[in-house]
This record gives C-alpha cells, sequence and structure tokens, in this order.
C-alpha cells in the first residue's frame, strides 16, 4: 500500500479548562488537526464563517451564556449534522436521546487512546495516499494556470472535510471513474471574485470582467473539463473501469449552499489562490477544489494502478462538452 499523506483536517474547540486546553491543542498538532479555539458565545458564528470544518470537540462542562454545553451541541448538529462532534465527558450524567444523537462520539478526560481511535474512524475516514494527492494538485494548478495564463497560481496544503457547504456561488461538478475510484470532482468560487480576476487580466487577451454570468459559468465549466482530461490521462486506464455501478442521489439545497454525496466519508479539499505578479496588494481569486470519493474508494487498489501505469505525458487534447 501506498504511503498515506497527512492531511489536515480543521476543528471547531471549545474547551474552557486551562490543562485540558492545552492537552487538545498538543493533541491536534500531533495528530494532523488544525484547532480553531472559540467559546460557546463565538461558536455559531464560527460555523458560519467556517464552511470547511472536518469536526467539533467540546467540553460538556463548558460554560454558555444561555444552556449548557449539550444545548450547544444540539444547536451545532441541528445547524451542521455533517460534522461529528467529540463531546469530552465530566460527568456521568445518562444523556437524552436527542443528546446521544447530536454527540455520537465521547470520550473521558486522559483517554487520548479512545478519542484518537474514532477521530481516524470518523475525520480521517478515508486514507489518501501522498502521491495521488500530489498529482491532483500538479494537474490542477498546471490546468489553471493554462486557462489563467497572467496569474500566479499557488496551491495551498490539502486537509480533508466534512462541511458540506458549498464555497461561492459558482461550482462545477463532473463524474471522475477509474479502476480504483468512482465519484465527483467539484470547483466551487465566488461570482464577483472570478470576475474581477478576469478584470485584473487572469485569462486571455479579450477575455475580461464583463462576462455575464453564463460566461463566467461557461469559463468554470472549461477549467474543470481540463482538469477532469489531465485526470483522465494520468488515472484511468484503457481497460474496463471499475465493475462498482452503485448509485446515490446527489442532494442539493440552493438556499442553504447545502450539497451531499449520500457518504459520510471524508472529502479531498484544495484551495488554489490566483493573483496578480504585479499587483501583490489584490486579494487573490480563491478556487475550492473537492474530490469525492463516494462510490468506490480503494487505496489498495490505487497502489496496483499505480506501480503498473505507464507515465502519460500530456496530449493537447481538450475535451469538449
Amino acid at each position: 500500500m501506498t504511503d498515506a499523506s497527512l492531511l489536515e483536517a480543521k476543528v471547531l474547540l471549545l474547551e474552557h479548562d486551562p490543562e485540558q486546553y492545552q492537552v487538545l491543542t498538543d493533541f491536534c498538532r500531533s495528530i494532523g488537526l488544525m484547532a480553531l479555539p472559540r467559546s460557546a458565545s463565538d461558536a455559531l458564528a464560527t460555523l458560519g464563517k467556517h464552511k470547511d470544518l472536518g469536526g467539533v470537540l467540546l467540553a460538556e462542562d463548558l460554560p454558555c451564556d444561555e444552556g449548557n454545553a449539550l444545548q450547544l451541541a444540539r444547536a451545532i448538529h441541528k445547524l451542521r449534522p455533517e460534522l461529528p462532534i467529540f463531546l469530552r465527558r465530566s460527568s456521568d450524567i445518562e444523556l437524552s436521546a436527542a443528546e446521544q444523537a447530536a454527540v455520537r462520539h465521547r470520550w473521558v478526560s486522559g483517554d487520548l487512546t479512545h478519542l484518537r481511535a474514532v477521530i481516524d474512524h470518523t475525520i480521517f475516514s478515508l486514507s489518501y495516499p501522498r502521491s495521488l494527492v500530489q498529482g491532483i494538485a500538479d494537474l490542477t494548478c498546471a490546468s489553471l494556470m493554462a486557462m489563467f495564463p497572467n496569474a500566479k497560481v499557488v496551491a495551498e496544503s490539502p486537509y480533508v472535510v466534512h462541511d458540506r457547504i458549498i464555497h461561492g456561488e459558482v461550482s462545477t461538478l463532473i463524474p471522475i471513474e477509474s479502476t480504483w475510484c468512482r465519484g465527483y470532482m467539484m470547483l466551487q468560487t465566488e461570482e464577483n471574485a472570478l470576475r474581477q480576476g478576469l478584470i485584473q487580466g487572469f485569462s486571455y487577451e479579450g477575455v475580461g470582467g464583463d462576462l455575464n454570468f453564463r460566461e463566467l459559468n461557461n469559463m468554470l465549466g472549461e477549467t474543470t473539463n481540463l482538469i477532469w482530461g489531465a485526470f483522465k490521462n494520468r488515472y484511468i486506464p484503457p481497460q474496463a473501469l471499475s465493475k462498482q455501478q452503485t448509485q446515490v442521489p446527489i442532494v442539493i439545497n440552493h438556499a442553504h449552499k447545502y450539497i451531499s454525496f449520500g457518504s459520510e466519508d471524508s472529502q479531498l479539499c484544495v484551495r488554489y489562490q490566483l493573483s496578480d505578479p504585479a499587483r501583490p496588494g489584490m486579494p487573490p481569486l480563491v478556487i475550492v477544489q473537492r474530490v469525492i470519493f463516494n462510490l468506490h474508494w480503494s487505496a489498495e487498489e490505487f497502489a496496483d494502478f499505480e506501480a503498473h501505469a505507464v507515465k502519460a505525458g500530456p496530449t493537447g487534447e481538450l475535451d469538449l462538452f
């Protein structure tokens, strides 16, 4: 099996005890969790600002202005039920059915072994080989540089998410399938940021910022298709594809900018920043990429594919819609 990539995940840390706070921040750092420490009063607002979380660490005795930590857990679960909540128990009071549904993962102070096990099972439920993660980032950067030749393209560190909230207003979705995977790739960005990037001249000459929303959609769609073509050339062998033909409904709620692929597994996420080298002070255009292996995923089958794959060079072809 290939070496697993040590990806990060963002977690909301709601812990007030100084000793436990230090223990948990050290613990998060050691296993690849990026902790966002907040108070109870800031918790729900933080959910609104961060749409790419992996989970929530919550102390049962966390001071709250209104109610208690278990009521806060139910409020978090109601807003973002896809986020696993890990409750540090400080009492032996039996939880109600609603509380148990909100905090399915519970642990007691000092038992970091159990906490690590449930985090590995939930937040890090899929193991992504290092070579695959780097390969996807590399081919995506190359495609973005081809579509936006005048922009500086930088890929942030890849991470995993459990959130199902869409970033921005413009999204594309394309199926990806090989002998070792079946799922989807998404690109997401903000419409105004994309338009501003074109005004700054990121793309080809003549492609400016006066495009209407349909033309902006097509721009991101062509970018997605170019990435998919590079993925196909690199990761899809000429023989028959995966025999796994299971399908699940994709649920999209536009009002809440929510999308579900019918799987609780983590999703691979990479953020790309496109900036103007001549104007470093301008806000970058951020394009968020998610790779969702919701229908079939096997790290072992990927390792076998990689061991026998012929390194394919770029073909120069662009698959058209």
